[in-house]
């Protein structure tokens, strides 16, 4: 991978995801939340700490620490994100405390079909995201899209055809999928609040 293409495609992200946490779009209170780039949290199992792309580290108030963490593991490839990739980063979550964290993988190029269901089966969201508008910049046409459409959308690389143009392609950590990022932030979330 070109070091300097998913730099900026990491900044790029963490920049959206800021974005989006100050206007109040990612349903957390900014004044609790954090977006931090190339943040790092213990492993247990490794004694040391593992490195991610960007999190958003959610805290009550007056507490020293995150009560809830939400990473996001960034792909800027020229193909799709293979299965491996996922089960690496699976890996890393349960290191760091999967009751805790919430982990999303964010590509503009697509997810191998073995992907997307080794994130549904283990709670993974998986993002694309094609870095030509901001994150929320949805498909101009959203009703009517069935689920193969999405499907799709998340695992072929060209742009294309698409049955309906836009930015955000989505499916859930619940492995609900949708093109509307506010339904799927709210279906990520649902497990948090209390």
């Amino acid at each position: 991978m070109d070091v300097t293409k998913g730099a900026t495609y990491e900044l790029e992200v963490a920049q959206a995801v800021e974005n989006e946490l100050t206007s109040g779009t990612l349903g957390l209170n900014p004044a609790q939340a954090k977006v931090h780039r190339k943040p790092s949290y213990f492993s247990r199992d490794r004694q040391k700490n593992i490195v991610f792309d960007v999190s958003v580290e959610v805290s009550r108030e007056g507490a020293t620490g995150p009560y809830w963490v939400w990473v996001w593991e960034c792909k800027n490839y020229d193909h799709v994100v293979p299965v491996d990739d996922a089960e690496e980063f699976h890996a890393k979550l349960e290191q760091i405390g999967a009751d805790r964290s919430k982990g999303t993988m964010i590509t503009p190029v697509g997810f191998a079909k073995g992907t997307i269901e080794y994130a549904r089966a283990k709670g993974i969201g998986l993002w694309r995201y094609i870095p030509t508008g901001s994150l929320l910049c949805l498909m101009e046409d959203g009703r009517g899209v069935a689920d193969a459409d999405i499907l799709r959308a998340l695992t072929i690389p060209e742009t294309n055809g698409f049955r309906f143009y836009g930015q955000f392609y989505g499916l859930a950590s619940d492995g609900h999928l949708t093109t509307d990022l506010k339904e799927l932030i709210r279906s990520e979330f649902r497990d948090t609040q209390a």
